[in-house]
């Protein structure tokens, strides 16, 4: 039994706990995109499993029983690189109210090591003595070092990739498809599925160091793996990182398939 299955069973029998920690065993720069689909799939499956929401949940940010830190409008401006005293008060008051559409409340952290002891501070009475039903996921995907403060006060949560590479059949059908359609059709289709670019990336990489004939496809691939460590840094979303692999496929790698 997976860590969903495991959190859902508890939801089922309303033992969620008020506060996890969630870690990845992913490579530092695919672990994010990994803590936060989980995070979403757990939380969009607890409400349609558990509560019988009908509507299905695209995004976070679109439930109004979900506060996700980092994109309260109010301080999306923000220059501060770390989460700021104001929107930890926003995320107090959240838990305040009475759910809007379900039983439960959920807040997600997505990056621990914006929480400064300031902002720790101000949740120690929301950890320590929870409003209602409600639970706080806080994503540590750089792995780092928490306060002690909020590190003692949570249940920690570790989840591992478990994803097989595809087969050399897989890969090739996966680039005869990216030949043929249009970045439409490439980015809805792959949207869609379970891989992501990280993987992809990764299948491609299996594939070129039996490819390369020439030193500037080797610049071109390092080019690229630069481009998405940056774009995982900033957060670019998916369909910016689905854009960009298919330029790039276009550009180095069809040509030779």
């Amino acid at each position: 039994m997976n860590i969903h299955e495991i959190l859902m069973k508890k939801a089922t029998k309303n033992e969620l706990a008020h506060f996890y920690i969630l870690e990845s065993s992913a490579p530092e720069e695919e672990s994010y995109e990994h803590l936060m689909k989980f995070t979403h799939n757990f939380i969009r499956d607890y409400y349609q499993k558990i509560e019988g929401a009908k509507q299905s949940m695209a995004n976070l940010m679109d439930h109004p029983d979900v506060y996700v830190m980092g994109n309260h409008p109010d301080y999306a401006d923000k220059k501060d690189p770390n989460y700021i005293v104001e929107e930890a008060e926003a995320m107090i008051r959240f838990f305040e109210f009475s759910p809007l559409q379900g039983k439960r409340k959920f807040a997600v952290i997505p990056e621990g090591h914006k929480v400064t002891e300031r902002v720790a501070n101000k949740w120690l009475k929301l950890l320590e003595e929870p409003n209602g039903s409600s639970t706080i996921f806080l994503l540590n995907p750089r792995r780092h070092k928490l306060l002690d403060t909020i590190h003692s006060r949570a249940q920690h949560l570790r989840l591992h990739t478990s994803i097989p590479a595809v087969s050399l059949e897989e890969w090739k059908r996966f680039l005869s498809d990216s030949k043929t359609q249009s970045l439409a059709q490439f980015i809805e289709q792959n949207s869609k599925q379970n891989h992501d670019v990280f993987f992809w990336t990764n299948e491609m990489i299996r594939w070129e160091t039996e490819q390369f004939e020439k030193i500037d496809s080797k610049i071109a691939l390092a080019e690229w793996l630069k481009k998405l460590k940056e774009m995982e840094i900033f957060h670019q979303p998916s369909a910016t990182k689905w854009t960009l692999f298919y330029s790039y496929l276009q550009t180095h790698v069809l040509p030779r398939f």
